[in-house]
């Protein structure tokens, strides 16, 4: 038991930290942009959404954009997908631009709801295999602290992004900082607390 918990502290202890030095350093530099400006105009467009902080504002856009392109495509004589993208290249370009940022945004705001659902998760596997262990139920409750601290590391893992969502993308992070702050103090009280629990009785049978 002794040797898989030393183990187990080694990995997730590793883990942890690492995974919140980078949270940290991601953090306080943010997203940085490539030095090589794209040419097209989506990307152009693309810039100038990113900073719209309302994503009320995006989606009403978003859905004018969206009627604007359907009013074309009845258009008499209608026009191939290829035309009309060029006819109408900004509208088209900053309807693709806003579609793309309410994606991304949605999908941040997504993972920062599935972290949270899925670390309580982890945390009631933690603890009801605490309780386990308190209760000389040794590998039963190891068996239930080891895929608890999975859940944790998995979900205070970083993120990949595309650049978009920034201020979605700043609380994603902010959260993955306390989770992964709050999974490395778990992991070390609790392995403060097995060795005292050691040590008691070990001076039990002595």
């Amino acid at each position: 038991m002794k040797a898989l918990q030393v183990t187990f502290l080694l990995i997730f202890g590793c883990l942890l930290s690492t995974q919140a030095i980078r949270h940290v350093h991601v953090y306080s530099i943010g997203i940085e942009e490539s030095i090589v400006e794209p040419g097209t105009a989506f990307y152009a467009v693309q810039e100038q959404v990113r900073m719209e902080e309302s994503t009320e504002e995006l989606l009403a856009e978003y859905e004018a954009t969206s009627a604007k392109i359907e009013e074309i495509r009845k258009s008499d004589p209608p026009e191939d997908q290829f035309t009309m993208r060029q006819r109408h290249m900004d509208l088209f370009a900053r309807h693709d631009a806003l579609a793309s940022e309410l994606r991304q945004r949605e999908n941040v705001t997504r993972e920062i709801r599935d972290i949270w659902i899925f670390s309580v998760a982890g945390l009631i596997l933690i603890g009801v295999g605490s309780v386990l262990y308190m209760r000389g139920i040794e590998w039963a409750g190891m068996s239930l602290i080891l895929p608890g601290f999975v859940e944790l590391s998995w979900w205070s893992a970083p993120s990949f992004t595309l650049g978009g969502a920034v201020r979605e993308y700043d609380i994603l992070l902010m959260n993955k900082i306390i989770l992964t702050i709050v999974s490395f103090v778990l992991l070390y009280a609790l392995w403060f607390f097995a060795q005292r629990r050691r040590k008691r009785q070990q001076a039990a049978r002595a």
